[in-house]
């Protein structure tokens, strides 16, 4: 039986995030502060773990395999037309972002999308 490539995103099947990540990377990138993202790091398996993570501070993370850790737009998580981080009304803006994360996000295989299953945590 041939080993799968800990390397090649398209073995990812299921992916976990909290919530609390998910609204942390939506509200800041909204609000203009910073580039946050759900960052995904090698080596890659079939359940992974996904971490707010401020883009373009990689820094050293321990893998010694050629892949790159995946970065996750926090809008994935969420409806096309799910409307921005408004100026009022915060905690029902984040109440109905709770209620309508999506069940399957897309991220970039080394063959072209790779639709996984999402499990939010907390």
């Amino acid at each position: 039986m041939p080993q799968s490539d800990d390397s090649d995103p398209s073995v990812i099947r299921q992916l976990a995030v909290t919530t609390d990540d998910v609204l942390a990377a939506l509200e800041a990138r909204d609000r203009g502060r910073r580039e946050a993202v759900l960052r995904i790091t090698p080596p890659f398996s079939g359940r992974m773990r996904a971490r707010l993570h401020v883009a373009g501070a990689e820094g050293e993370y321990g893998y010694d395999g050629d892949a790159e850790p995946i970065h996750v737009e926090p809008r994935a998580f969420l409806p096309d037309d799910f409307p921005r981080f408004p100026g009022t009304g915060a905690e029902r803006w984040r109440s109905a972002a709770r209620d309508s994360l999506q069940e399957r996000v897309e991220l970039s295989g080394s063959d072209g999308p790779v639709t996984v299953r999402v499990r939010y945590l907390g």
